[in-house]
């Protein structure tokens, strides 16, 4: 019995350390074209543990040709008569490629289609779409619905942010936008490695943004989640709705943009406020410059 709970224990504990390894992947959806020659690089796919992968072929498999490296090392391989399920028993390690290669039963050509496994830290394949040739019409028409996707997705979010729907939704009236720059914070007032390179502050009667660009001199990515608004008098503060980026992280080295969003303005205009940002765990934060809003 004591063997029996060990084991249990740790089995329990390594499920416990899969999940949120792949939770804090994000899961992707890709289409894929097999190379025209021997030249051009293998595809990669990424594979995760606690997480299936399939690919999609257009023509039919060859079920009994599928060879797979270290076919050992994954929970099941299932194959049907154009898809293939992978599940990994655990990551790949850091610069590890597995081979896969399939065969066509059609005979037409190309004949097979070779693929490279490997894991990454930040995405997994979910479903990949795999296209025999780059212009057959499947893989044309997978393109032309994912630029339509794209481009209906940039028309909403364009529409969406656009003056007209900012004055439909009630957010601009007769006194308009006030803006005000944000200046470079000089380096002896650095309490971090974070640095405000400039920025604006943006008010109208229903709302306040602040936008700045902030210069990451660390040596890890920083993405803000927290922002706190306070009066430099007094110390009141003011509710933030909301802390915004243009890119998911700032790099070592990198500038990235940081928009703050606050609650409909009740203080004078040109209030002076100080504002602090910080990461999710609360390790990295600095204060920004007095900000005017």
């Amino acid at each position: 019995m004591p063997r029996l709970a060990a084991l249990l224990v740790l089995l329990l504990a390594t499920a416990a350390l899969a999940q949120p390894a792949t939770a804090s992947r994000e899961r992707q959806e890709r289409r894929v074209s097999l190379p025209d020659s021997a030249s051009e690089p293998v595809p990669e796919i990424r594979v995760a543990v606690g997480a299936v992968t399939l690919l999609l072929f257009d023509a039919p498999l060859d079920r009994a040709s599928v060879e797979l490296g270290g076919r050992e090392r994954f929970l099941f391989v299932d194959v049907g008569e154009r898809m293939l399920a992978l599940e990994p028993a655990a990551d790949l390690g850091p610069g590890e490629r597995l081979g896969l290669r399939v065969t066509f039963s059609d005979g037409a050509r190309p004949e097979q289609a070779v693929f490279v496994l490997v894991t990454q830290p930040a995405a997994f394949d979910a479903r990949v779409q795999v296209f025999r040739r780059a212009q057959s019409i499947p893989a044309l028409q997978a393109e032309l619905a994912e630029v339509r996707a794209e481009l209906a997705a940039l028309r909403a979010r364009g529409d969406a942010s656009s003056p007209a729907a900012l004055a439909l939704a009630g957010l601009l009236d007769e006194k308009g936008v006030a803006a005000r720059r944000i200046g470079v914070q000089p380096e002896a007032q650095m309490q971090s490695s974070l640095q405000v390179v400039d920025g604006v502050s943006f008010r109208a009667t229903a709302w306040a943004v602040v936008s700045m660009n902030v210069k990451n001199y660390g040596k890890t990515p920083w993405t803000p989640t927290e922002a706190r608004l306070t009066h430099s008098t007094g110390g009141a503060q003011v509710l933030v709705l909301g802390v915004r980026m243009r890119q998911p992280q700032i790099g070592p080295g990198e500038v990235g943009t940081v928009v703050v969003e606050t609650e409909k303005p009740d203080w004078e205009r040109g209030t002076l406020f100080r504002l602090e940002l910080a990461d999710a765990t609360g390790t990295r934060s600095f204060l920004v410059l007095p900000v005017a809003l």
